[in-house]
């Protein structure tokens, strides 16, 4: 269009729209630095969101008329506080406006997904089997839960394991057929950002995902007992040679390395040949070996708590206790790290749905 304008004309019509690109990302930011400060902030007023933000009241007006038509925020009443003058008129962020598609892929051979809320509840959670493709599968199921959604979706938040390259056309494929940010995050990450926000510890830790395959991530808080938002991961446990022969070849074909003592499938293989009378002893043998390669991680950078996370009954009391006595007899007496089984059993798609939040409300 521009190249049959007059130079001037066309001049002016690229500046103006890279005035309304401007302008849009302007408003773009300044919404999201509002929903920040809502979400931080359960209830506040107008004149609270222009103190707290910096934005000038007039912009606030607007913002805030905007999400009070998008159903995001409601006015919950007007303000108790005794200052002269009209009450203020309290806003309230509804959780339940927010939804995101959360999808976990971190079995070998179901998908499960739900609609989430940025305060961890899920709604219509759903279960697939992938039949040996996870990708349609996954595809299927995004589908279904974008029907259910009674809010257009913020974006999808999909847990993978660590390392899959199965799953690398999943992403692009659903940014064809949805109206919404498709994000593909590790598993691992997920239940550590998981159990830093909805979950009851109060520590640093160490996450341990067994699934397909094995992940880690490391979760820090500040000295004001915040959660950092910043974290470290710890990726190299999986090949970790922990010795024997656990009568499973790992992926990278060597023998002995902590995926192939301690990987659901590869436990799962042994489980389910030996007779019940030895299911205690594959699984303490499991977690010897994977409790004395994560002693050496928790102590070279002092970690107080680590977290094991994954299906039941793989990762129950048997695995946890042999885990747990393992770290124990590798570390200081009276500073070894405490192990524990994480509490949550949705963990994968609470995660999903917090990153996917925190992508869409932070600054750009």
């Amino acid at each position: 269009m521009s190249a049959l304008l007059p130079p001037a004309a066309a001049n002016s019509t690229t500046r103006a729209s890279l005035g309304n690109t401007h302008a849009q990302g302007i408003r773009h930011r300044n919404r999201g630095l509002v929903l920040r400060t809502l979400m931080q902030h359960s209830v506040v007023s107008r004149a609270d969101l222009a103190r707290l933000t910096g934005l000038a009241r007039p912009t606030i007006s607007d913002l805030v008329k905007d999400l009070l038509d998008d159903g995001v925020l409601r006015e919950s009443g007007q303000s108790q506080d005794a200052r002269p003058g009209k009450p203020a008129v309290m806003l309230e962020f509804d959780q339940r406006a927010v939804q995101v598609i959360a999808l976990d892929l971190s079995a070998p051979d179901h998908v499960a997904g739900a609609l989430a809320t940025p305060d961890g509840r899920l709604a219509h959670r759903l279960e697939r089997p992938t039949a040996g493709d996870p990708v349609t599968a996954a595809a299927a199921l995004v589908g279904e839960l974008f029907l259910l959604a009674s809010h257009p979706p913020l974006g999808v938040g999909i847990g993978v394991p660590s390392g899959s390259s199965a799953l690398l056309g999943l992403g692009p494929l659903l940014a064809e057929t949805i109206d919404a940010p498709v994000h593909l995050f590790d598993d691992a990450d997920l239940v550590a950002d998981a159990e830093l926000r909805f979950g009851d510890i109060d520590s640093d830790f160490l996450l341990v995902r067994l699934g397909v395959r094995i992940g880690t991530a490391i979760r820090a808080f500040d000295d004001d007992g915040a959660p950092v938002e910043r974290s470290t991961g710890a990726r190299e446990l999986a090949h970790v040679v922990a010795g024997g022969d656990p009568r499973d070849t790992c992926p990278c074909g060597r023998i002995g390395c902590v995926h192939a003592w301690a990987s659901v499938p590869a436990l799962s293989r042994r489980l389910d040949a030996t007779a019940n009378a030895d299911r205690a002893a594959v699984l303490a043998a499991a977690g010897s070996r994977l409790g004395t390669s994560l002693s050496v991680i928790a102590a070279a950078v002092d970690l107080p708590t680590i977290v094991l996370s994954g299906p039941l009954p793989i990762v129950g009391d048997e695995l946890i206790a042999a885990t747990a006595a393992a770290v124990q007899a590798a570390s200081h007496p009276s500073l070894g790290p405490s192990v524990r089984r994480s509490t949550l059993d949705d963990a994968v798609l609470q995660g999903a749905a917090a990153r996917v939040v925190a992508l869409a409300f932070s600054a750009r």
